[in-house]
């Protein structure tokens, strides 16, 4: 009866825990979809709020910011103005995954547009990348999440004199 009931409890602990990537493949896969998610809450609930959902609690980096990274989800959420309204909208898209065949760490890259609400300012573009590291409880959070913005487009030329 005891292996009974063991074959039981490890077949429900299965079905009720999270689906766990196993090789390189999935790994990446599942950090794609995080990354994926991420960008959406972002574009629900705004940027600030996203990067508190999903970046570490403790161990979280931020980097890009004037100064040292912002260290743990809190700052960074406090780093990207907390609750104060928002003078941006920030979309991104993830261009390549990697995984470890642990299935416990993985890397996005992609690229982002940050868009100004005040029409006098252009958009700005860049590239990211962001380590993801599982959790206890089975979530992806960024562990490393670094930006780089593309450089200005040059002045226009002044015109020739005739």
């Amino acid at each position: 009866m005891k292996p009974l009931l063991a074959t039981l409890a490890l077949t429900l602990s299965l079905i009720a825990a999270p689906a766990l990537a196993r090789d390189a493949a999935s790994t990446a896969e599942a950090v794609r979809q995080a990354d994926i998610a991420f960008a959406r809450r972002s574009a629900e609930v705004g940027f600030a709020r996203a990067f508190l959902d999903y970046v570490d609690e403790k161990d979280g980096l931020l980097y890009g910011m004037d100064g040292p990274p912002a260290v743990g989800a809190r700052a960074v959420y406090e780093a990207l103005g907390g609750d104060a309204p928002s003078g941006v909208t920030v979309d991104w898209v993830p261009t390549q995954a990697w995984g470890a065949n642990s299935g416990e760490m993985g890397v996005t890259v992609g690229t982002w547009k940050r868009t100004y609400k005040d029409p006098s300012r252009p958009p700005r573009t860049g590239r990211y990348v962001t380590v993801w590291r599982l959790n206890a409880r089975g979530e992806w959070k960024a562990l490393v999440d670094i930006g780089e913005a593309d450089p200005l487009p040059a002045p226009p030329a002044p015109a020739a004199m005739p």
